[in-house]
């Protein structure tokens, strides 16, 4: 359980929020338990976010910007041709899925765009990096001159089902006689990749 250290009540009440998510999801989430399990008053969370779903647009900002570090990182190591930035983007992905489901739930939920700005801003930051990647790779000729945006959100669509499949079963589920996460990841994105190749 997240303990309460003073001065920092708003970080303390997202992870707090994300225990919550994690054990009833977001229908049973609400800043009265955030205020109970945090110590303080039920009125202490108002100074913070204005109601649930500014709390919500809170850890999907958070979840953006921890998957942008984790492709950035992993697109950094990885070789120089396209295809194997685009893998190991995917691979970052998937395992961010895993490794945060509680962000990954909140992260994709419709919200009022004028209340959350700042989410707008990272989601489309984070998209916008694989877009470039993307855009590289048909510069270079190593993928199709097909709509770029197109290419961006059919590669994006598969690694998000993906995660989404590792998350609610197992990443066995899809390719059982696969390794690890990122064998499954490369085998997927190297399939689609060859036909985008095309």
């Amino acid at each position: 359980m997240v303990k309460y250290h003073h001065g920092d009540l708003r970080n303390t009440l997202l992870a707090i929020a994300a225990e919550l998510l994690a054990e009833d999801g977001v229908h049973a989430l609400s800043l009265r338990k955030m205020a109970k399990r945090a110590g303080v008053s039920h009125n202490a969370p108002y100074m913070h976010f204005a109601d649930k779903e500014a709390v919500l647009a809170a850890i999907a900002e958070e979840g953006f910007r921890l998957l942008t570090i984790d492709v950035e990182s992993a697109i950094s190591q990885a070789e120089h041709s396209t295809r194997q930035k685009l893998i190991a983007a995917s691979q970052a992905y998937v395992n961010f899925a895993l490794n945060h489901p509680n962000h990954l739930q909140v992260m994709f939920r419709p919200v009022d765009v004028a209340k959350a700005p700042n989410l707008l801003e990272v989601s489309k930051a984070s998209l916008n990096r694989l877009f470039e990647l993307v855009k590289s790779g048909q510069e270079q000729g190593e993928l199709g001159a097909a709509d770029t945006y197109e290419m961006t959100k059919a590669i994006w669509a598969m690694v998000h089902g993906v995660s989404a499949i590792s998350v609610a079963y197992n990443t066995t589920i899809l390719l059982p006689e696969r390794a690890s996460v990122e064998d499954t990841v490369s085998t997927f994105v190297t399939f689609l990749l060859d036909g985008l190749s095309a």
